[in-house]
């Protein structure tokens, strides 16, 4: 668990590799002091585009604003890894579609990418809808992580100057207290040897660490034992899970175990 203070508010953040194959990984993510919290899901499928690699975010998150009761489930865009032989830097790119049924609204967020001659970086526009009269409350333009405008169908603007927003780092529990299979703890010696520079010992490392994964797929594949995520469930669309029938865009998805009706985080360890 990653925990974020955030002046008088916490956000705490829990992910997990959820299935293999394909790479899926869930997080959830909450603010008890606000009511929010948001789940996700990302099958990340990744392709080679000459000095460029981008990477695709097949999945969609659901953010719960618990106080007014309104879900919005949204996509996610895709990533790009530019001049990857040279010095790297990373773009965001492609359409992100938001919407809630309760409140009528929905909203087309476009990452721009950088065209190959001029153009900006990181440059982004959105249009928020209401759906029930057809009409455009909003409008922004902007940079995702510099200046953001937003105008207002009845003539108001505000710009949000995110370079001027706090940055709070996150507190991680010490690897000595993380369980066997949290990243940090598994991965500590490729880590370390990375920092070193020594690739040699960095790549002995890893090859243990998968060769024990296939020894352990292996096993479960001869006993007929599936994988199991400890913090998420596997949710088929219109299948009654539990108590709650599934309503879901995606044929399958992966919800956070716990209560978030109440936002019972604690019980996490």
């Amino acid at each position: 668990m990653i925990t974020f203070f955030l002046l008088c508010y916490r956000l705490r953040f829990v992910a997990e590799q959820v299935s293999h194959h394909p790479p899926v990984t869930s997080f959830y993510c909450e603010c008890k002091e606000r009511k929010v919290c948001v789940n996700v899901h990302v099958w990340t499928k990744s392709k080679f585009m000459g000095m460029s690699v981008g990477v695709s975010m097949v999945g969609e998150g659901i953010l719960y604003l618990l106080e007014h009761g309104e879900e919005y489930i949204f996509t996610l865009p895709c990533a790009y890894a530019r001049s990857i032989l040279t010095i790297p830097w990373v773009e965001l790119g492609g359409k992100v579609n938001i919407h809630c049924a309760k409140s009528g609204y929905s909203a087309t967020v476009t990452f721009h990418t950088k065209p190959f001659y001029g153009g900006k970086l990181h440059r982004v526009t959105a249009e928020v809808k209401h759906n029930p009269t057809n009409t455009i409350v909003c409008k922004a333009q902007g940079e995702w992580n510099g200046i953001l405008e937003f105008t207002y169908s009845n003539g108001e603007t505000k710009v949000i100057d995110t370079t001027k927003l706090p940055i709070i780092r996150k507190k991680i529990r010490p690897i000595s207290k993380q369980g066997p299979f949290e990243s940090r703890h598994l991965w500590q010696h490729v880590t370390a040897a990375l920092k070193e520079g020594d690739i040699d010992v960095a790549t002995e490392h890893k090859h243990v660490l998968e060769e024990r994964q296939r020894k352990e797929e292996r096993q479960r594949a001869t006993t007929n034992t599936l994988w199991k995520p400890k913090y998420f469930i596997k949710e088929v669309m219109g299948k009654i899970i539990g108590n709650r029938n599934v309503q879901s865009l995606q044929i399958i998805t992966f919800e956070y175990l716990y209560d978030i009706s109440v936002l019972s985080f604690e019980g996490l360890s």
